[in-house]
């Protein structure tokens, strides 16, 4: 498997604000998890504030725990809480 990978890391609604982009590449290898997206993310746009607390990671349009290993082409896009009453 090539060691050398892309994935997508899409931004939705104010998170495109706050990165000044609709979506970038990352650079992943076959051991990269969400966890590692997560933290690539926060150190290059701090200002976007996911963790666990405040955003749900869908890797594919799907749900993704943060152990989820990722592979070549994976979209990456965090979906915020919603909450009410």
């Amino acid at each position: 498997m090539n060691e050398n990978m892309i994935l997508i890391i899409e931004f939705l609604g104010m998170q495109r604000t706050l990165a000044g982009a609709d979506s970038i590449e990352m650079p992943v290898t076959a051991r990269s998890r969400v966890d590692n997206v997560l933290e690539y993310v926060r150190n290059k746009y701090p200002q976007l504030k996911l963790d666990k607390d405040t955003a749900l990671v869908v890797v594919n349009q799907q749900l993704a725990s943060r152990d989820q290993v990722l592979k070549a082409d994976d979209i990456i896009s965090f979906l915020p809480f919603i909450s009410g009453g």
